[in-house]
């Protein structure tokens, strides 16, 4: 068993190594390929473009946006939308771009306000973050994860986004942590964690289960992952 948990060990470092080198060469091809609103017109054009994008997404899923049809319903020209999203998947990584940064807000605000609290009422606070973040629009929330491709070129995961907050936000708390694991391994488990469980809270709750209860469950399940 123990060296089973060794090689797990290995196997996770491993792929937080591989998986951030990818992420950073697909981000930097990202950037060359899309232009960047610079300006507080071409953002609010950007948005306006955007929010076409979410509208088509509830009317019909992905399969709807055209560049034709972003044009019509954000009222601006073809030209416009090819000069900032030269193809769909362009669109696709600005989309999650939007909705990670909305997250990003939510997060380090909840571990700025952590900063001298426990690790109990730190997870607390990132679970109730990411229902938060996800209760406001949560038909959006859903179409991004499952009808928004995933794996869009350049897009990041949140796991690797936050991989230093995490760990900065975990670092006061090791002596509360379970069998001797790096801080890397814990905060990259931990960031998975509030992530999937954040969604599953307000996506996928089964009837019958509370939303107090599944936040609850949520935080017990990660303190007893950071107590093993």
């Amino acid at each position: 068993m123990a060296n089973w948990m060794v090689v797990e060990e290995i196997l996770t470092k491993a792929h937080i190594c591989v998986y951030t080198l990818v992420v950073k060469q697909n981000a930097r091809k990202s950037s060359i390929r899309r232009r960047k609103p610079s300006q507080e017109r071409a953002k609010v054009t950007v948005d306006a473009m955007l929010d076409a994008a979410v509208k088509l997404l509830k009317r019909g899923g992905a399969s709807l946006i055209t560049t034709n049809r972003i044009a019509e319903t954000a009222g601006v020209s073809i030209g416009s939308v090819y000069q900032y999203f030269p193809n769909k998947n362009a669109l696709f990584v600005a989309l999650h771009e939007r909705h990670v940064g909305l997250v990003a807000e939510v997060i380090r605000r909840r571990m700025t306000e952590c900063t001298d609290s426990s690790l109990e009422q730190l997870v607390e606070s990132l679970v109730e973050g990411m229902v938060e973040v996800h209760t406001v629009d949560p038909e959006l929330s859903e179409l991004l994860g499952s009808e928004v491709p995933h794996r869009a070129d350049g897009t990041v995961d949140f796991s690797i986004r936050f991989h230093e907050a995490f760990r900065t936000a975990l670092a006061p708390h090791t002596a509360s942590f379970g069998r001797k694991i790096d801080l890397d391994t814990r905060a990259f488990v931990t960031a998975n964690m509030v992530d999937v469980l954040g969604h599953a809270v307000v996506l996928r709750r089964p009837r019958g289960l509370s939303l107090a209860r599944a936040k609850a469950e949520s935080c017990k399940a990660i303190l007893a992952s950071l107590a093993s």
